[in-house]
This record gives structure tokens, sequence and C-alpha cells, in this order.
């Protein structure tokens, strides 16, 4: 198997794995190894009462609580080079491919792009509104990210 499917199968496995740690903790009572994983961080098991395990959704609150920002920096950038303008094309192959074009100044298209909801998809990708963020596909590195539009629902 090539790294980039290693890798992929890694980050995908993590988020499952979450549940199954906290299932295993939820059944402390029984299960060894996570009565060995309290013990390692200082708690006697025998001596709890009670206690839930939760999954905290962290990633999607960051990217909720920071929509805004991401947004901003993922189309707009930051300093001397960032863009003040957002142009779209398209050929309308029904007209004699005539140009249709948008222009729309670069923070009214950083709202419209960041309006919707931060959700998971069910393979994994990230939804900031709608910009999907997902690994960058055909290379092993899993630090390397992908945003993604569809410009053209500018014209809509």
């Amino acid at each position: 198997m090539d790294r980039a499917k290693i890798g992929s199968m890694t980050a995908k496995g993590g988020f499952i794995n979450e549940q199954n740690i906290c299932d295993k903790f939820n059944s402390w009572q029984k299960d060894n190894e996570a009565r060995e994983w309290l013990f390692i961080m200082g708690y006697d098991s025998d001596k709890i009462k009670s206690f839930k395990v939760i999954h905290i959704p962290v990633k999607i609150y960051f990217f909720s609580e920071n929509k805004v920002l991401i947004v901003n920096d993922i189309l707009k950038g930051r300093g001397g080079l960032s863009a003040e303008w957002l142009l779209v094309t398209k050929k309308d192959k029904n007209a004699n491919d005539k140009l249709d074009w948008i222009l729309k100044d670069i923070n009214t298209a950083c709202n419209f792009f960041a309006q919707g909801d931060v959700k998971i998809s069910p393979k994994g990708s990230l939804y900031i509104g709608k910009i999907t963020m997902q690994r960058k596909g055909g290379t092993p590195d899993p630090t390397s990210l992908q945003f993604k539009i569809n410009p053209l629902q500018l014209f809509e």
C-alpha cells in the first residue's frame, strides 16, 4: 500500500478511535486497559465513584468560533498582497461561448462563502460554510490541506 493511502487510513482511523477510547473509559469498571490508563494518569480506579467520558467536537468548535477569520485568510490573505476583488468568469456554451462574469469585492465574497454551518462530512472533510477543507490528495504528507470553493455559486 502506498504512503498516501496509509496516511489517509490513519487519519480516518483516528476519528473512529476517539469514540472507541471514550467507550473504553466509560467501561472503566470492567476494562483493565482503561483502569491502567487511569492509574498512569494518577487516579485510583477503586476510589472513583462515577464519571462520564464524552467526545467533545473541539475541532468543530475551533472552526465555528474562528470561521470569519479562517475564511478571510483562505480567500483574502493578509498583508500587502491580500486580495481586494474576486473576479469569476464562465463561458456560456449555449450562447456562442459568451463570456459571463461577476466581480465582487473580497469582503462580500468572504461573507458569501462563510454562510452556512461548520460540520464534518461522512468522509471526513470539514465544511466551513461553503468552503470544503480536506487533506490534499496525491501526497503522503498528512499536514497538507486544500480548501475548495465553487466560485460559480456567486452567480446564483
